[in-house]
């Protein structure tokens, strides 16, 4: 059961295993270090952070003195780590900042003093590269991506999964905060004005129409908005890839903010403290970005520029990913050694029971619950890498504490609910915020096809090729075809009677087509 087309772009373990990539931006200077791993895989392994404010002060077009002294200083310490750490495969690049100074080349020039080996991006590809982070991260296929930095804000048009067009303009967080709000009060006339001025630099483009559709947000600003709407809703689920805000709950937050004295605005839960004075003025510009595409909610990605950089970086010809969930489940499952010739047979297995339990009548057949079901088959056991005891309960932390790259959080809900209900208590009554109703018996039919292929796979053999499924009366019939002897698998198969009859209302019967 395979719902997506295998990637076309394999991680694999070529030499270096590591590289580092270093985001110079406007306003943070950040260093993530990913890691690949054997079975083609990647995973990031160290992060460095350092609020930079390069762009702060520089209205008059010349970036001050202070800020190219706290970019030499951070650079200097993230080129010396790399030669700590004995990365050599590095990837620097400076954006707007420096790119539009008209003294970028003595802010470059001071980075690369310490030995970063840095290089300017221009607009365009600076949004090739968010783009690459977004659409390998989600499933867009058309609509807009747009990345609210320090000093520029770029928004590009996707059609079909390819990026048609794109713009850049000066409406950076900290740009914008000391435009409109330089003594950190957030004046409603001030915010009216802030929007106005967004609206007309982006009524020049032309293909920037109001039509709505998808909005997929990357950058840091847009990740503080979600992390304070998790917090502020108290969802115990803090994830921010996926999560949807819609243009009520940006307005909700602005005014909070708004509301809160300056040198208090950082205690508002989910704001970081050297995000909490430029804030406000971000939301301001991604509520008039979502005003002008007419989007109702903007989907918030966790991945960005820097994995963009990193998969120009790895594949130049080719970067873009077919299959964005299988692949990001199959990386997943890689990097916690699953068995993956079980995991596809059990993939296999459950796939036949779950259509031929639709073609009985007992459920209509739908792709999402496909997809649903072949990612929990193949992220089952990841848990054992923690410990087989209890491992259903350790893949369902490790699901969601990863999180799955293309699925919403509903869905990455329901795999971790999957996952956890393959094996000892079936799934309860219990409900989350990011399930429906419908969810619960979704669930439990689901997890009645997991739970019978895991068991007619118990010897990890590949015993038992496929199944055949009928209805009688009020049971469910699986007839088993083998490569030897049965006994085994019906034995422990049939111990899933009450799984069945909890999510079909049925006996379960087992026979060896043999």
């Amino acid at each position: 059961m395979t719902p997506e087309t295998r990637p076309s772009t394999d991680i694999t373990t070529t030499s270096p295993r590591r590289t580092a990539v270093v985001d110079l931006g406007s306003n943070t200077f950040r260093l993530v270090v990913f890691e690949r791993v054997t079975g083609g895989g990647h995973r990031l392994v160290d992060e460095f952070r350092e609020t930079v404010r390069l762009s702060a002060g520089s209205a008059s077009g010349r970036l001050t003195d202070e800020a190219i002294e706290r970019a030499g200083r951070t650079a200097s310490a993230y080129a010396r780590f790399c030669r700590a750490a004995g990365i050599e495969d590095i990837v620097a690049i400076a954006t707007s900042a420096i790119r539009e100074a008209d003294n970028g080349d003595e802010a470059l020039a001071a980075i690369q003093s310490g030995g970063l080996r840095a290089r300017i991006v221009d607009a365009r590809e600076e949004a090739r590269l968010g783009y690459l982070g977004a659409v390998n991260s989600t499933t867009l296929a058309d609509g807009h991506i747009l990345d609210v930095g320090g000093g520029s804000a770029q928004v590009t048009r996707v059609q079909g999964r390819r990026m048609v067009a794109t713009l850049s303009e000066p409406l950076g967080a900290v740009r914008m905060t000391e435009a409109y709000f330089a003594d950190g009060r957030i004046r409603s006339g001030r915010r009216a004005k802030l929007a106005d001025h967004v609206r007309a630099a982006l009524g020049g483009h032309d293909w920037l129409d109001d039509d709505g559709g998808r909005l997929v947000g990357i950058g840091g600003s847009v990740r503080t908005l979600a992390s304070m709407a998790a917090r502020r809703e108290d969802d115990p689920l803090r994830l921010v890839h996926g999560r949807c805000l819609r243009a009520t709950q940006i307005e909700d937050l602005l005014a909070e903010m708004s509301d809160v004295d300056p040198a208090k605005r950082y205690r508002i839960a989910g704001l970081k403290h050297d995000r909490a004075d430029i804030m406000p003025a971000a939301a301001v510009v991604i509520h008039a970005v979502m005003e002008a595409v007419g989007a109702e909610e903007i989907e918030v990605c966790g991945q960005g520029l820097r994995e963009g950089a990193l998969w120009a970086h790895l594949y130049p010809d080719d970067p873009v990913i077919d299959g964005v969930r299988r692949h990001w489940v199959e990386n997943l499952a890689v990097l916690h050694g699953a068995d993956r010739a079980h995991a596809e047979r059990v993939a296999r297995l459950a796939g036949q029971i779950y259509e031929g339990a639709a073609a009985a009548g007992l459920q209509e057949p739908d792709d999402q619950e496909r997809s649903l079901l072949w990612a929990a088959a193949q992220l089952h056991d990841i848990g054992t890498s923690i410990d087989y005891h209890d491992h259903h309960k350790h893949s369902q932390y490790l699901v969601m504490s990863a999180g799955l790259p293309g699925h919403d959080l509903r869905e990455l809900t329901l795999i971790g609910r999957l996952v956890r209900s393959h094996r000892k208590r079936l799934p309860g009554n219990g409900s989350d915020p990011h399930m429906t109703k419908s969810d619960v018996d979704l669930v439990r039919r689901l997890a009645a096809c997991l739970r019978i292929a895991e068991q007619l796979e118990r010897d990890r053999a590949g015993t038992i090729h496929a199944v055949d499924v009928t209805r009688e009366k009020k049971a469910l019939e699986l007839i088993v075809h083998s490569a030897g002897d049965a006994s085994l698998a019906l034995w422990a198969a049939a111990r899933e009677t009450d799984a069945v009859q909890a999510a079909f209302g049925c006996e379960l019967r087992l026979a060896s087509a043999d």
